[in-house]
């Protein structure tokens, strides 16, 4: 079986998962290389790669592989068309989710996990923050699309002023302020209001829970880890990139919730499963693996903040090299079925 990995960068050495996944399949008995838009030839079928061997990366000329694994997205009308043709003939494993609100809509839709969508809206006028702050007090805006929790701010009405929470620092600002604060936000890209849920450790800082899955060599979904991230007091969000701490769950949960940690454990499990499960049917594709970031409020429901196509690997990039490798065989072999399947039909 012959795996690609498809990418943007040239060089291999400056993508870490590369010479993981290499070392993987290699130990799995399988052959592996890694290749960028412009080493394809549609014409002779074939892909000028780079395959590792004795502590090097090294060219040659593959036929197109069983299977790709595409795990950057392509950032040029080049690279967008040669992935759209190759994923004519070769199975991908990976697809987007789409926007934070196209996520939002289509757990809505889908019915059965709406009641853990935040409240939100599009801010598409500066004074609408005030009716949102009305009825759902405490309220986070944040970019429609955005990476690292950039750009997130909370909001709450004190008396007569706004206390705004911005990284590390809190500002009081009139109405008039706000509105300009805001508007200059705006002219940067589209925003979105949300409700804030206040998910809190006893000692004050926020935290929230990375539910990380993949599928496995037998296409089900298996949970690779979840992890508590754990930011600062004087922080609004808990993304690891911008301090926060990744914290072991068993430990985690008995400090927080003693006797009923095995209850919440239990909980934020068997959630991670039937949310993926469901979460994929909403979609026309299937994805080899998610990153669901939730909250759990006082009365123990879960929100979810985020679903990720490609979450971040921190810690345990072997673990899920291991399934990505994995489950890039269960589809190639799917596949292969399917093809000699049709062919027999055919004839």
């Amino acid at each position: 079986m012959l795996i690609g990995m498809f990418h943007i960068r040239k060089d291999p050495e400056k993508v870490s998962r590369a010479y993981l996944y290499s070392a993987i399949a290699k130990h799995e008995g399988f052959d592996f290389f890694y290749f960028t838009a412009s080493n394809v030839d549609f014409e002779k079928k074939e892909i000028n790669g780079m395959y590792y061997q004795g502590g090097k990366w090294h060219n040659k000329i593959f036929p197109f592989p069983d299977v790709i694994i595409n795990t950057a997205n392509q950032n040029s009308v080049f690279q967008d068309q040669t992935e759209n043709r190759l994923k004519e003939l070769v199975p991908f494993t990976c697809y987007p989710v789409g926007t934070k609100t196209a996520v939002y809509q289509k757990i809505i839709t889908g019915e059965l996990f709406k009641d853990h969508v935040i409240p939100y809206n599009f801010l598409k006028d500066s004074k609408e923050i005030f009716d949102f702050l009305k009825v759902h007090g405490k309220t986070i805006i944040k970019p429609v699309r955005g990476h690292h929790g950039d750009d997130v701010i909370s909001i709450e009405r004190k008396g007569f002023v706004y206390l705004l929470h911005i990284k590390e620092k809190h500002l009081y600002v009139s109405r008039k302020k706000l509105i300009s604060f805001i508007e200059k936000m705006m002219e940067k890209r589209p925003m979105l209001m949300q409700k804030f849920i206040d998910c809190r450790l006893k000692t004050g800082e926020p935290y929230d829970y990375r539910l990380h899955l993949q599928k496995d060599r037998k296409g089900k979904w298996v949970i690779t880890i979840i992890f508590p991230r754990v930011g600062s007091l004087d922080r609004v969000i808990t993304n690891l990139s911008q301090g926060s701490q990744m914290v072991e769950l068993p430990n985690f949960l008995r400090n927080e919730y003693g006797d009923e940690a095995p209850l919440v454990g239990k909980l934020l499990k068997e959630f991670a499963l039937k949310f993926v499960e469901h979460f994929e049917t909403l979609y026309p594709y299937k994805f080899d693996e998610l990153g669901i970031d939730v909250g759990l409020d006082n009365n123990k429901h879960l929100w979810v903040y985020e679903v990720n196509w490609r979450p971040g690997h921190v810690f345990i990039e072997v673990q899920t090299a291991k399934n990505a490798i994995d489950y890039a065989v269960f589809l190639a072999e799917e596949n292969k079925e399917k093809y000699e399947k049709t062919s027999t039909e055919g004839n």
